[in-house]
């Protein structure tokens, strides 16, 4: 999203205004029974480390730096950008009822996704949140 945001996407150039989020929890997921397995880092690296047992995410996930606002490598933490970027994936597809709500950047693009979802009945919350954006 940061190489959209600053243009470096040349097959896409509209910023990040447009682009939403589908969020869910670990939690929904589980209770919707879905198949998720869940990296250490980036899951296409050969270092990444895996489990499916939602008891090891403590162990596994760096929650301190989950939480942080910058997450650059340092010279101690070399390896924190790929860290960051932990991973929960989900076998074949979510469906739809397991999304707990949509975020947005902005209002109009919030207003837009209503919208949308109003017209095929869907009642999932939208939220601005602009923070979560670059």
């Amino acid at each position: 999203m940061f190489m959209i945001e600053k243009g470096g996407v040349a097959t896409y150039q509209n910023g990040c205004d447009d682009l939403v989020y589908l969020v869910t929890t670990v939690e929904t997921l589980i209770e919707q029974q879905l198949k998720v397995v869940f990296s250490d880092r980036n899951a296409v690296l050969s270092l990444a480390r895996f489990t499916d047992n939602v008891r090891d995410l403590d162990d596994l996930i760096d929650w301190e730096l989950m939480q942080a606002q910058y997450w650059y490598n340092t010279p101690d933490f070399p390896d924190r950008k790929e860290r960051r970027m932990a991973e929960c994936l989900v076998h074949d597809r979510v469906p739809w009822r397991a999304f707990t709500h949509v975020a947005t950047r902005t209002k109009h693009t919030a207003e837009r996704v209503q919208s949308v979802l109003g017209s095929v009945g869907a009642t999932t919350p939208v939220i601005v949140r602009p923070s979560w954006y670059f």
